[in-house]
């Protein structure tokens, strides 16, 4: 009965960008097996060729940036990083194939924000301890609790601000490629009407490719590269100077 259950709600009522979200997530899982596969078969005395090739490159960047921004500390959170880098760009370039992005479903993007903010917040109890607590009631002293709700707002406004971010931006180029449609289709019928009564969207064809290489491509790199960077950023900055630079010191050593 749950299956059953389950399955009415993936094919009657599961928005489309979910769906699609779920379609991006095994691509990459696929994609993941298939990487773990040529890397099983590939020959450690030698140099890695094709696929192997491919997953030592993204393994061995994606450590080196992470280690320059957090140290080896966090290398554990290495493959959230690597997932977003794959899933954040499909997501976006869904729209490519006429599909529902599920950057334009709030519900992911918050998702993706409550990790990373989720991430911000471990960190800043780890490396602040009892200053963490203390924080809320800055810049008075604790038995002042005055400016509480103002802090607790700031706590929160990563979260807000890298899923809002997402969230704008996909919605933004997804309603201006709906309004170029729209005008380059009445632009068509009143140019070609005499030849044809439902005339073919020409001008659709001739705009529509470059605007959907910039926003679909070109702007999914770089809402990734931003996500990316400020949510590596946020953490770091949560770890007070002086613990910093012990864990340094460490590194180096």
């Amino acid at each position: 009965m749950l299956m059953n259950k389950v399955w009415d709600y993936i094919v009657n009522k599961m928005p489309g960008e979910l769906m699609v979200s779920l379609i991006v997530m095994l691509v990459i899982a696929i994609f993941a097996i298939v990487l773990g596969h040529a890397i099983k078969k590939a020959d450690p005395t030698k140099a890695p060729k094709g696929l192997a090739f491919v997953a030592d490159f993204i393994v061995d960047f994606s450590y080196s940036t992470i280690r320059k921004n957090l140290g080896n500390v966090y290398d554990f959170v290495a493959p959230y990083f690597i997932f977003l880098v794959f899933y954040v760009p499909l997501a976006f370039m869904s729209g490519l194939l006429g599909l529902a992005s599920p950057m334009t479903y709030y519900t992911i993007p918050l998702c993706l924000a409550f990790v990373s903010w989720l991430g911000i917040q471990i960190s800043a109890i780890k490396y602040q301890k009892l200053d963490y607590l203390k924080s809320f009631t800055d810049p008075l002293p604790p038995w002042l609790p005055v400016f509480i709700p103002i802090n607790i707002l700031s706590k929160l406004s990563p979260l807000l601000s890298l899923s809002i971010r997402m969230f704008g931006n996909a919605l933004a180029g997804s309603i201006l490629m709906l309004l170029v449609y729209w005008g380059t289709g009445l632009l068509s019928n009143a140019v070609f009407s005499f030849i044809t009564p439902s005339a073919f969207n020409v001008f659709g064809v001739i705009i529509a490719p470059a605007l959907h290489a910039y926003f679909d491509v070109f702007g999914s790199f770089i809402q990734t590269l931003i996500f990316v960077l400020l949510s590596m950023l946020l953490i770091a900055k949560e770890i007070p100077a002086p613990v910093n630079r012990e864990i340094k010191i460490k590194q180096e050593k």
